[in-house]
């Protein structure tokens, strides 16, 4: 996260529920405001104070969030505070974000776990988000799907499949067992389909394949494969400068295009 709208340093500070690393107050701000779901009562601490005083060098506002803290405000109210010297949001916006963060505070615990899930999801911060899903998994069938989707995305093919097995034990949905085919395919255990569904044919698992086949054609001829067959033409100094980080790109779109 990079946002230099006003006094920034080279001394970061770590937020540790989305695995990130700030360096100005609108940072702050920008994280406060976009993530809020996963916000805990323990995110403001002595440090962040410290920080904002010392490294932002704002001591007023360090000041007025640690009369806040000390008083035990509450955790609204202190993050409104700072958006609101923050130079970064309106009064419109602030009035939004306290009505959204209200909104997000009633939520049943399942449903909040769930969205706090989808936002590191998001992040691509992977493994937090698998903890979050993790919580819920017994009895959430969403979160089963998203424990499975952020495996895939670690590359971690055969835990995906576990989790879409599991799922479709749970729903006898097709299309989920399809899914957990195509992780068993990438994992090279293919034969473990039967596991999940002894009546699976081959007339079924043809489509599948002609499925898979159809998907990599997708993929070559994404504007990214394009793109990197265009560097080859460059010549292979700019191969070497370019390719691979197109290729890192490629292979992220590559994972479960549907």
């Amino acid at each position: 996260m990079v946002i230099y709208c006003g006094k920034s340093n080279n001394n970061p500070y770590y937020i540790k529920e989305a695995d990130l690393n700030i360096k100005s107050i609108q940072e702050l701000a920008y994280f406060i405001y976009n993530f809020a779901i996963l916000i805990s009562n323990s995110f403001i601490t002595k440090n962040l104070i410290l920080y904002i005083d010392n490294s932002l060098k704002l001591p007023r506002l360090a000041s007025d969030i640690n009369e806040m803290f000390n008083k035990k405000a509450n955790l609204t109210d202190i993050l409104t505070h700072i958006l609101a010297n923050s130079n970064f949001y309106n009064d419109e916006e602030i009035g939004q974000f306290r009505m959204r963060l209200v909104r997000l505070l009633s939520l049943p615990e399942e449903d909040y776990i769930l969205r706090a899930g989808d936002k590191l999801f998001q992040l691509r911060k992977y493994e937090k988000a698998i903890s979050q899903y993790s919580k819920i998994s017994k009895g959430n069938d969403l979160a089963l799907m998203r424990l499975a989707f952020c495996y895939a995305k670690l590359q971690f093919y055969e835990n995906a499949a576990n989790y879409l097995g599991e799922l479709y034990r749970r729903t006898r949905d097709i299309d989920i067992l399809r899914e957990t085919y195509y992780c068993l395919k990438l994992n090279g255990t293919v034969d473990r389909i039967y596991e999940y569904d002894m009546n699976i044919n081959e007339t079924i698992l043809a489509d599948w394949e002609y499925d898979i086949v159809s998907r990599i054609i997708k993929v070559r001829k994404s504007d990214e494969m394009k793109e990197i067959e265009d560097i080859f033409l460059m010549g292979s100094s700019y191969i070497k400068d370019n390719v691979q980080s197109r290729i890192k790109i490629w292979k992220e779109k590559y994972r479960f295009i549907g």
